[in-house]
């Protein structure tokens, strides 16, 4: 008779059992999560990320992330912080703590490498205790941006003596190093004036929300025929120890940022060296790196 009760007992725990591994199956393959993400705490050396992720249903199961790390371009950029899932429980949230030199240093490589890198999320964790969750997700990103300074134009002004106009700047990635981004341009130049223009010299800056981020200057002097076109080489080197104040500033302006260049030109006119500045130009940065992430973690 004992034999039988004991029986009983395991075949009720059985089922439990059973039942239990087939909800969570089922929940697990139906699973549709969302990720709602806002931005907390940012200065110049970390940002953090609040993070909830809804899955949709309650999980019966304890979940206990021990890691979960952001990759960009192979550099690890950020770790969640807190993140658990608890029994029966249908969202689990968490902490994203990103590290804004690290940003930077991937930005390098996303650029040595044609502006073309993967975003990855490592994960490691376990189920009631048991290290068994361990996976991770990519997605890839390709940014075109160069296309903020490639094309630039800037129309002539002026009376007696007209500044020349910009028609473009077509430019390339140079050298990236632990010093700086190299970026080398070729400004095309139109010259109104009934009088040949000898160009000399560029005072070109670029700011970054109120931040000075380059300096550019021209690489070889060059004639600017009247009523005539001529290509200036320049080369502009990006300053890289103020990128995580401009990070931290952008994310602050709601992931937007205000870029300002400026350029003075220095030329000869009838023997006289003179400067001419040209009008400022002032263009709109936007990105989405919630949605980048969201779409990592699908």
């Amino acid at each position: 008779m004992r034999a039988v009760g004991i029986g009983k007992v395991l075949g009720v725990i059985g089922l439990v059992i059973f039942l239990w591994a087939a909800y969570l199956g089922y929940a697990l393959l139906t699973l549709t999560p969302q990720v709602k993400a806002g931005w907390g705490y940012v200065d110049e050396n970390t940002i953090e990320l609040d993070t909830t992720v809804y899955f949709g249903k309650p999980l019966p199961v304890s979940i206990n992330i021990e890691e979960a790390d952001l990759y960009w371009a192979g550099i690890e950029v950020g770790t969640v912080k807190d993140l658990k899932v608890g029994f029966l429980k249908d969202s689990a949230r968490g902490v994203l703590v990103l590290k804004n030199q690290e940003i930077v240093e991937a930005l390098k490589e996303h650029i040595k490498n044609g502006e073309q890198s993967n975003l990855e999320i490592r994960v490691r964790g376990s189920i009631f205790g048991i290290p068994i969750i361990r996976g991770s997700f990519s997605k890839s990103l390709q940014t075109d941006l160069l296309s903020y300074i490639s094309n630039t134009t800037i129309e002539s002004s002026g009376d007696l003596i007209k500044t020349p106009a910009i028609e473009g700047m077509p430019s390339k990635w140079g050298k990236v190093d632990e010093t700086g981004i190299e970026i080398l341009s070729d400004v095309k130049l139109y010259n109104p004036n009934p009088f040949s223009l000898p160009l000399f010299g560029i005072k070109y800056n670029i700011e970054a929300n109120g931040y000075q981020v380059a300096q550019g200057e021209l690489i070889e002097n060059v004639v600017i025929p009247a009523n005539g076109r001529a290509t200036a080489k320049i080369r502009t080197i990006v300053d890289t120890n103020i990128l995580p104040k401009v990070i931290a500033e952008h994310i602050k302006r709601g992931e937007r940022s205000e870029l300002s260049l400026k350029l003075v030109l220095a030329v000869k006119v009838l023997n006289r060296e003179i400067e001419m500045p040209l009008p400022e130009i002032k263009k709109t940065v936007e990105t989405n790196i919630v949605e980048q992430l969201n779409l990592a973690l699908r």
